[in-house]
């Protein structure tokens, strides 16, 4: 048996990737803005692309820099003023392999640093073939099976198998289809995996510059582990090589299972991208109100200050991350609290107490109006609350959430949180809390504590 050659990536082959990604970005943001009546901008940058399609929408970022020549800052703050205009952090995906000077360049302008995914690859040829277990059928998938596919694929990634780092997006369920619809008119073939006849997976592929992108791929909670993301993967990896593409490509968290799993397929570590983020949004660079609805159709959607008034005006939103009533009326009052607010509506809230080591402060109860969930509000007031410790010259911030309440748990994650310990047995009736209370079917009983050190304020 010949051993593999793992498949080896110059700045040649990064840049084609980044191309191909580029392609897709700029397809699928120009479908969002045709969906939503000319909304939102897509804006070429050295090579790359800024895209913001809709509130809470996967293709809000800038993809393909690094390979073109470093942007220049006018060009920076045009795009800057664009997403600010959107009430919208910049979000940049840089591969590790690009001009390191791009890196310098977004460090002095106040990005940081938020987290990272992996680009794999895996050379193709003609040694290819389908893998079909007993029971699964793999074919395309046409448009008149559409909301049928949307529905497993969405349903798949609501319910991740609970294995390896949570990647660092995370999007409501119509937000995920409306992309995936985004994604169609850019171009991605959709692929249906039925087992035993019934549709039970779902994948998407797209072929350019020579590279076999692989948009994802989701199987349905009740037909996990019957081979059925082999069958997608080796269909696709078959067509892929039958249309002349050299290389395909999967992008994951680093550490994950995901990643765990491509390379057992044959797929080795290509790049990483760092994702490199400059919060600000409407207020804070001064855009106007009108440019801001030019852009989006709505008012700025959120402000975070202090909140001066009653607390009994928060009661319900506080209801919302808080179950029990005896435990509510214990803390209600204490503390302070952070809230959003568009006009005079309050989209969400977090309250921050003392506890009974100095230094150290506490998230105790944070939530934000489904409605308006996936735009970026939560960070926002996590962020606002990691300066307000600061300010106050805390070190460390701890925040306990449910350890059935796994959105949660990435939410803190990908706020900065680790994990801290395990409290057993801290959600039942002796403290209050409602006996059988679930999350998304897991018994609540068990309370997790993350923490992070404070640092400056911002």
């Amino acid at each position: 048996m010949t051993e593999r050659t793992p498949l080896f990536c110059d700045a040649a082959l990064a840049e084609r990737i980044e191309r191909a990604d580029t392609q897709l970005v700029t397809e699928a943001g120009r479908a969002a803005h045709r969906r939503n009546q000319g909304r939102g901008f897509v804006l070429p940058l050295a090579g790359g692309v800024a895209s913001f399609a809709e509130p809470g929408s996967p293709f809000n970022k800038v993809a393909g820099l690094g390979f073109a020549g470093v942007p220049d800052a006018a060009d920076l703050d045009e795009i800057e003023r664009a997403f600010a205009a959107c009430d919208a952090p910049v979000q940049v995906e840089l591969p590790h392999l690009a001009d390191p000077e791009i890196g310098m360049l977004l460090t002095e302008r106040g990005y940081r640093l938020e987290s990272f995914e992996n680009v794999l690859g895996r050379a193709l040829g003609d040694e290819h073939e389908r893998v079909t277990p007993p029971g699964i059928e793999v074919r395309r998938s046409g448009d008149e099976e559409f909301d049928a596919w949307l529905d497993v694929a969405a349903d798949g990634v609501a319910h991740p198998d609970a294995e390896g780092v949570p990647w660092h997006e995370e999007f409501p369920r119509e937000i995920y289809i409306r992309a995936e619809r985004d994604m169609a008119a850019a171009g991605v073939v959709r692929y249906a995996a039925l087992r035993d006849g019934v549709l039970a997976g779902a994948a998407g592929l797209r072929l350019a510059e020579g590279v076999a992108q692989f948009a994802g791929a989701a199987t349905a909670p009740a037909h996990r582990r019957h081979g059925i993301q082999a069958a997608l993967l080796s269909a696709r990896l078959v067509d892929a090589a039958a249309a002349g593409c050299d290389v395909a490509v999967v992008v994951t968290q680093p550490g994950s299972k995901s990643q765990q799993n491509a390379q057992r397929r044959g797929f080795d570590l290509l790049y990483t991208r760092a994702i490199l983020v400059k919060h600000g949004g409407f207020a804070a660079v001064g855009v106007q109100q009108s440019h801001h609805a030019a852009l989006t159709g709505t008012e700025p959607e959120a402000r975070i200050e202090l909140h001066a008034g009653a607390r009994s005006d928060l009661r319900s939103l506080f209801e919302l991350a808080e179950d029990s009533p005896t435990e509510l009326d214990s803390y209600l009052h204490a503390g302070r609290v952070v809230v959003a607010r568009s006009g005079d509506d309050l989209l969400g809230h977090l309250q921050l107490v003392e506890t009974d080591r100095p230094g150290r402060v506490e998230i105790k109860n944070m939530a934000v109006l489904e409605a308006v969930r996936g735009r970026g509000i939560g960070a926002r007031l996590v962020r606002a609350a990691l300066d307000l410790a600061a300010a106050a010259g805390a070190d460390e911030m701890v925040v306990a959430t449910g350890a059935a309440d796994v959105g949660n748990l990435r939410f803190y994650q990908r706020q900065g949180f680790r994990f801290r310990s395990v409290e057993r047995d801290a959600f039942g009736p002796a403290t209050g809390y409602p006996p059988g209370i679930e999350v998304d079917g897991v018994p609540l009983r068990d309370r997790v504590w993350l923490d992070q050190e404070v640092g400056p304020p911002a």
